[in-house]
């Protein structure tokens, strides 16, 4: 029998979810999945129509709540979860969520996206599948030699062992990234709707928020890390910040630094009206690494300390 719609789409969401480098080989892959011509000529069939429907279909953003349920209870570890989370976020017409407002200070939101931060180590040598970058690791046991900071006792600058068969996600965890946190950028008392949320003024707060998620795949709470690679102007990221000013939290008095903090247990918990306070708060740099796949199918960093 032809392959079916639902078929078709769950491949292309397969592909979707494989690192870059991996769609050079998409012929193949179709070729495997279909041998036989006919059923290759369906599928390619559907991936026009489903390419001459894509401007309508992006301009018509995720509703916010739809957003939040996927994050909440997809499994990570599901090459065809990420695939439709990474779909619905990456849109021309981009959906945002509201985050609350910090006790001491400012009021939030994040703006959906896959692909905020970078890896310190953006080609590590590995004999495992590397995740895409919508998905990283961060150690938190190991202190990278930029930018400069007082130096944790027996951290080293740089993770050089190879994970090689279990995650205690002790010193780190994975992660899925699920956009930038904005503030307002307004008087305060000028926020007063929905309305008034939509038209702005946000401004980037250079970090980013994430999704920690464990060896089974299922949220275990929302974080905000540091971005250490700022675009340029040529919108490259190929430096890394190096200055005594990183990691302070717009609109936060207390002006603390620090490189990575749990905004809430569950991503359900954010909204406006809700005064939120930082935990687990991390005030120097950590390691951003790749991810990679177990023969499991779980989903680890690919190096630790």
């Amino acid at each position: 029998m032809p392959p079916t719609p639902a078929e078709c789409l769950a491949f292309w969401n397969e592909q979707r979810a494989k690192p870059i480098s991996a769609l050079a080989g998409m012929g193949k892959a179709i070729r495997e999945k279909w041998p036989a011509y006919a059923d290759r000529m369906v599928y390619y069939e559907w991936s026009q129509e489903r390419a001459d429907n894509a401007y309508a279909r992006d301009t018509a953003p995720t509703k916010p709540e739809d957003l939040k349920k996927m994050i909440a209870t997809m499994n990570y570890n599901n090459d065809t979860d990420r695939g439709k989370l990474v779909t619905a976020m990456e849109q021309n017409v981009v959906p945002w969520l509201p985050v609350g407002r910090h006790q001491n200070g400012g009021i939030y939101r994040i703006v959906a996206g896959a692909y905020g931060l970078q890896p310190d180590q953006p080609n590590p040598k590995t004999d495992r599948m590397l995740v895409s970058t919508n998905v990283l690791g961060v150690n938190t046991n190991v202190q990278p030699r930029i930018p400069l900071r007082s130096r944790k006792a027996n951290f080293s600058e740089e993770s050089t062992k190879s994970n090689e068969s279990d995650d205690s996600e002790n010193g780190g965890f994975v992660f899925h990234q699920i956009g930038t946190l904005e503030y307002w950028g307004g008087e305060v008392e000028n926020f007063q709707s929905l309305e008034d949320a939509a038209n702005g003024p946000w401004l980037n707060t250079k970090f980013c928020a994430v999704v920690r998620f464990g060896r089974n795949g299922a949220a275990n709470g929302i974080y905000i890390i540091y971005d250490f690679y700022p675009e340029d102007e040529d919108g490259e990221r190929n430096w890394k910040n190096t200055s005594d000013g990183w990691g302070i939290l717009r609109e936060d008095r207390t002006q603390q630094q620090f490189s990575i903090a749990k905004l809430a247990d569950t991503i359900t918990e954010l909204r406006f009206g809700r005064t939120f306070n930082l935990t687990e708060v991390l005030d120097y740099p950590v390691e951003i690494v790749r991810a990679v796949k177990t023969p499991e199918d779980a989903i680890i960093r690919v190096t630790i300390a």
